[in-house]
């Protein structure tokens, strides 16, 4: 699907490739295992328990992100385990294995 150039999602996914690359990732073949935890600063009145980013979306913006810096293909992770919540900051943690 198209993203339109100015789309928030391009700054997220160049925030995880620059992560990714300061903290030594590499690139290579193997299968890879994922986790992700995302989280979003909680605002002052929440509508709900969770945030209301599709876990799917966030999935797709860190596997794309990582593409070509912590492997070839994205077809390369065997399992993926995603988690999304609020808390006192926003940030996303990614494990790879």
């Amino acid at each position: 699907a198209y993203t339109p150039a100015g789309h928030a999602v391009h700054v997220y996914r160049e925030a995880i490739a620059l992560a990714a690359k300061a903290a030594g990732a590499g690139v290579h073949g193997d299968p890879v295992e994922v986790v992700i935890d995302a989280v979003w600063k909680r605002p002052q009145r929440p509508t709900s328990q969770l945030p209301r980013q599709d876990v799917d979306n966030v999935a797709k913006a860190v596997l794309d992100a990582l593409t070509g810096v912590a492997w070839e293909d994205d077809r390369q992770v065997r399992r993926l385990v995603i988690e999304k919540s609020y808390g006192p900051e926003g940030r996303t943690t990614v494990r790879i294995a």
